[in-house]
């Protein structure tokens, strides 16, 4: 008996299981607060009577500057539930980073252009080598690939995202190219 608890012991350690609450829409805002996107989460299959995902959808609003948001695009986002986050340029260009549930996964990173068509995504191959993806952290649904001490941001056209183990992903909203800056920083 002895045995098989501390084998369930062992075992609770090794798997390291993820917590997730439920999603909820969220909303952002650009710099100069000229656009507004709200994003809502998609349904999982067996949710709803269709039995089939609904991907996360985003809203577009632009600021008419008579007070109000109008509304002028709708677009399914590549996320099935939710981005982990999500930022607005002020030109109408869309980030998502992450996927609800399982971050560091398929998609980690997708830039919808201001039409709401795809510039490009990203997956983890984009920014590692593969022995560096084979030493970052993971739990049983998640890769920890991001660098939590320090927040992404927007400056002009370019999207700065801090990465594991220490670094920061440039990548530059007009053409996708991506590099690497601050290597020698630590997480």
């Amino acid at each position: 008996m002895k045995f098989i608890a501390s084998l369930l012991l062992l075992f609770s350690f090794i798997l390291d299981a993820d917590s997730w609450l439920p999603p909820e829409p969220m909303a952002v805002l650009s710099a100069d607060a000229s656009i507004l996107v709200r994003v809502e989460p998609g349904v999982l299959p067996n949710r709803d009577a269709s039995n089939q995902p609904h991907f996360a959808k985003a809203s577009f609003f632009r600021w008419d500057n008579q007070g109000n948001y109008q509304p002028y695009q709708q677009l399914s986002l590549r996320n099935k539930v939710l981005p982990l986050l999500s930022y607005a340029s002020n030109q109408g260009e869309l980030i998502t980073i992450d996927n609800w549930y399982n971050p560091g996964h398929g998609e980690v990173v997708v830039i919808y252009k201001a039409d709401g068509s795809v510039l490009k995504s990203f997956g983890l191959s984009a920014f590692y080598s593969k022995q560096q993806l084979e030493q970052l952290l993971r739990s049983v649904s998640s890769v920890q690939w991001r660098c939590f001490a320090k927040s992404p941001y927007l400056l002009q056209r370019d999207f700065y995202l801090p990465i594991r183990p220490a670094g920061v992903i440039k990548i530059n909203l007009d053409d996708a190219s991506v590099s690497l800056i601050d290597s020698d920083q630590s997480c």
